[in-house]
């Protein structure tokens, strides 16, 4: 079966290499690691827990085995520095079809980084960006809730997570899951390099309800109401005395209705 869903993976074209684990800290730090030793863009590591995940802002990503999908790639991105925050927004895209495909319909995207479905998290990405040496190193780990752990989600998520199986109510294969994921990250990256940005915004406009026309409040307590995403992928906000980026490392401190 590993060597099935190895292959799997490696036979779709953006994939370069494929790391398989049992357990790990995290798949965002391995594959860091095989940046450094000069792994290939296009490299993926996949594992079935993780000790140590984590999503934005260095939050705590609960990891258990047969529950969850664990995966990150590894891009080298040619484009300039201020264009490499576009492929956040394409790891988001990837991620709501991939939950939407295995049930979950009304999956949605919430700025920057979660996969809501009604109010229950389904999935979360973490980009981390490297550069500084001869090539910019991108990596994009995803966590995505397959289904409810036996004795449920800690105490301290309850209230917000959810899983695909629960929302769909079918078995959610971590295996074919895995490979529709690596497959939308294949289809969404190929059209951002071709130069496609106008399609993936569209996209992500279209699967991101709240990024035009949503009052909403900054950090540091300004208020405002999103306007779009702007050409380096960044979040428009009109405070009313101009307009203000929110990048992908940053969210809105709280939505309006």
């Amino acid at each position: 079966m590993t060597d099935d869903l190895a292959g799997a993976i490696a036979a779709i074209p953006l994939v370069h290499r494929v790391v398989l684990l049992d357990e790990t800290g995290s798949t965002n730090d391995d594959a860091r690691r095989l940046a450094q030793e000069g792994a290939p863009d296009g490299t993926v590591v996949l594992a079935r827990s993780q000790r140590a995940g984590r999503g934005r802002l260095g939050r705590f990503w609960h990891s258990p085995g047969g529950t969850g999908l664990y995966l990150s790639i590894l891009l080298r991105p040619e484009e300039p520095l201020d264009r490499v925050g576009r492929y956040a927004l394409v790891a988001a895209v990837a991620a709501v079809e991939t939950c939407r495909a295995a049930g979950a319909m009304g999956a949605r995207i919430k700025w920057p980084n979660d996969i809501l479905v009604a109010e229950g998290k389904l999935a979360g990405i973490l980009a981390e960006l490297r550069s500084g040496g001869p090539a910019a190193e991108l990596v994009l780990g995803f966590g995505v809730n397959l289904r409810t752990p036996d004795g449920g989600f800690p105490e301290e998520i309850a209230t917000r997570a959810t899983s695909l199986a629960a929302v769909s109510g079918a078995d959610v294969g971590r295996a074919g899951t895995a490979v529709a994921l690596v497959r939308a990250i294949d289809l969404w990256v190929g059209r951002l390099r071709a130069g496609a940005w106008d399609e993936v915004r569209s996209a992500f406009v279209s699967y991101a309800p709240g990024v035009t026309g949503s009052a909403v409040t900054l950090h540091g307590g300004r208020r405002g109401v999103t306007c779009g995403l702007d050409v380096s992928g960044a979040l428009r906000v009109d405070t009313g005395d101009g307009v203000h980026l929110v990048h992908g490392g940053e969210s809105v401190a709280a939505w309006g209705s």
